[in-house]
Order: C-alpha cells, then sequence, then structure tokens
C-alpha cells in the first residue's frame, strides 16, 4: 500500500482505466509486467490515450508526479480492449535517438504504428487496496475541466483538485484501484 498512497498524495498522477488488451486478461498482463520489473529492472506498458502522450507524462515526472493509478471500468467493458498484439524492439523518449528494449523483457505488445507509445515503470504491484476519487482530479493540462474518460481516452495525466461541485464530473465517482506503478526515467517512451 506505500505506493498507492504515495501516489494519491502526490500532486497529481496518471490514472488509467484497466481492462482485456490483445487477448490478455488484466491479471496475466500486470504478472508478465511485475516479473519484467524483478527480472530487468523495469518494464514497458503501451498507453495509446492522446491524454498522456510522452512530453506531457515526461513534464508531470519532473515535478515529481511520476505514477501511475490503475483503475477498474465503471462498467463490466468499459475500457476497449486492444485488438492488435504487434510487438514492439525499440524505444525512444523523443524519437530522435533510438534504443533496443532491454534483454530479457517480456513482449511489449499493442498496435505499432506513428503513435505507439510506453509508460516505463521500475515498479508495479497489484497489492493495492484503495479506492480513487475522480472528483478530486482535474484535467492536468486544462485545470479548471474535470478528470473525464471516454471510448479511446482511458488513460490521463490528472492533478489533484476539487472537481466535485464541476457540472461536468464524471458520473462514477469511486473507482476500485487494481493496481499502481511508478515511473522511471526516461517515464514515457515512443515505440517501433
Amino acid at each position: 500500500m506505500p505506493l498507492l498512497h504515495e501516489a494519491l498524495v502526490a500532486p497529481g498522477c496518471v490514472i488509467s482505466v484497466m481492462g482485456a488488451h490483445a487477448g490478455e486478461d488484466a491479471d496475466l498482463i500486470f504478472r508478465r509486467k511485475i516479473a519484467d520489473c524483478a527480472k530487468v529492472g523495469r518494464t514497458f506498458w503501451v498507453a495509446r490515450s492522446p491524454k498522456a502522450r510522452p512530453a506531457q507524462v515526461q513534464a508531470i515526472c519532473t515535478r515529481g508526479w511520476g505514477y501511475v493509478v490503475f483503475v477498474e471500468p465503471s462498467s463490466p467493458h468499459g475500457a476497449r480492449p486492444t485488438t492488435r498484439a504487434d510487438s514492439a524492439t525499440e524505444y525512444s523518449p523523443d524519437r530522435s535517438a533510438w534504443f533496443p528494449l532491454p534483454s530479457g523483457l517480456g513482449p511489449v505488445t499493442g498496435k505499432m504504428d506513428n503513435s505507439a507509445v510506453a509508460f516505463v515503470f521500475d515498479e508495479l504491484t497489484t497489492d493495492v487496496d484503495g479506492t480513487v476519487d475522480l472528483w478530486a482530479y482535474a484535467d492536468a493540462w486544462d485545470s479548471d475541466k474535470p478528470l473525464r474518460f471516454a471510448l479511446g481516452l482511458s488513460t490521463a495525466c490528472a492533478l489533484r483538485k476539487d472537481m466535485s461541485t464541476h457540472p461536468r464530473r464524471m458520473k462514477s465517482r469511486y473507482r476500485r484501484v487494481v493496481a499502481v506503478g511508478r515511473l522511471a526515467d526516461p517515464y514515457s517512451v515512443w515505440l517501433r
């Protein structure tokens, strides 16, 4: 629980709705990625949301907000599952210099096109017991707007701010936390 506590008291974090991806259930994906952290010291987690691109995630991490809180969907099939399982072989923090993914790392899969990106974690745990209040967060890039998720926009950089009276706040206020990850330098990268 310490990692979850650190994430929830930080001035902000990334919040991501978790669901099945490319035929793998969430538990299997988490086990694989946790094993990467133990074996290689880090893992790469594909994230496609335009509200959490590498430059945005890198910017919040320099402010000390280096956590991703994974929450359950508001309805059983609330997160659109990834259908592609292409494998990445290289990463870049800035699309200039490219590096091979670490040796021994499990597969980093998803739709590998020009917009493929991933979070970089050095710690990831499902040993969490808690909820997150979505009304306690605003959009990190427009703090006058509440945090909102939509189909295809299930991951977002979030700023701690009371949005409980905002008319456009999320309908479902509390979400169960299913995992939390600590982002490691370079925090978020491009993939190919």
